[in-house]
């Protein structure tokens, strides 16, 4: 028996006793949320850190949804039809993926999932150059955006699928998820040695902090020591907002333009760097007392009305 297996027995056993300690009146949840509060707050220490963090995780993935944890429409790495074994290889190299969905006419159009092992199957008999709809036999599982974690990770251990698009009503794709993504949700981060850790560009000069849109806001608390979550809740935004480019379309409800600049609340701005079509890529935030540099164009939100309307809200 591993120790990992024995820790694991171990949390079982005592959830066991102590829900006998219970009030037969509570539920489990209720019970086990109890129990961490003590654990947390250092009136019991029937749990360590980690079985808390695992606790906590498994509870709160009833209430989310596939649209929480999918990788988002923008970020999908797929490969067309018409292309070469070769490519994809080098393709999947490239990017440390071992599974990519195939595509059609478009990425709306997925005709299904390769893995790694389908490429090297067709290499060592020396068909580099086959193309990869002739061998893309992998049936593709859709899902809703609103179909719980939980239940699509049942379906996807009874499937056996390790892969799935998340679609709309109209069928176009909005984002995909693994299992990894899933169990993710559960256990934290899993790296293998293939992994391509994903680093997001974040430079303070002064009063200027300039970063990727895709910036968690938690990172950019960390780095920065600038709390936006508590200002957003200060100002009665309960939007789940988790990037720093995520706030800012909220705030501008648009893409905004290269070199727009968004005023905020409490003095500060957002002056757009580069963006997309569909996406913002590139954000410098303005703190007060900072002045803006090379100002193109600009676009401000009233700080009254925002108050006004946190306002509303309480």
């Amino acid at each position: 028996m591993t120790e990992e297996t024995k820790s694991n027995n171990g949390l079982l056993s005592r959830l066991k006793n102590l829900f006998h300690k219970r009030a037969q009146t509570e539920t489990v949840r209720e019970t086990i949320e109890e129990l961490i509060e003590e654990s947390t707050e250092g009136y019991d220490d029937s749990f360590s850190e980690h079985e808390q963090q695992l606790l906590n995780n498994v509870l709160y993935l009833k209430d989310k949804k596939c649209c929480h944890v999918m990788v988002p429409r923008n970020d999908i790495i797929a490969f067309h039809q018409d292309g070469s074994v070769i490519e994809l290889a080098k393709l999947m190299v490239e990017k440390g993926h071992s599974r990519i969905p195939i595509y059609g006419d478009s990425l709306d159009d997925i005709i299904g999932i390769l893995h790694i092992i389908d490429l090297a199957t067709c290499m060592i008999k020396g068909e580099d150059n086959r193309k990869v709809k002739e061998i893309v036999t992998n049936a593709v599982k859709f899902v809703s955006p609103q179909m719980g974690v939980l239940d699509l990770l049942r379906d996807m251990q009874n499937e056996k699928v390790h892969m799935a698009i998340v679609i709309d009503e109209y069928g176009g794709v909005n984002g995909l998820v693994t299992i990894e993504d899933l169990l993710e949700e559960i256990v934290g981060n899993i790296e293998d040695e293939y992994d391509l850790e994903e680093q997001h560009s974040i430079i303070k000069q002064g009063n200027l902090i300039t970063t990727d849109a895709k910036t968690e806001i938690e990172e950019l608390k960390a780095k920065t020591g600038i709390d936006f979550e508590k200002i957003m809740s200060d100002n009665g935004i309960e939007d789940v907002i988790d990037t720093i480019g995520g706030l800012v379309f909220h705030i501008a409800q648009r893409i905004p333009n290269r070199g727009e600049v968004f005023e905020w609340v409490n003095g500060i701005k957002f002056r757009i760097i580069d963006v997309s079509p569909n996406r913002i890529k590139k954000i410098t935030i303005i703190l007060p007392d900072a002045k803006i540099p090379e100002i193109i164009s600009v676009n401000s939100t009233n700080k009254e009305e925002i108050q006004n309307k946190a306002q509303d809200k309480k």
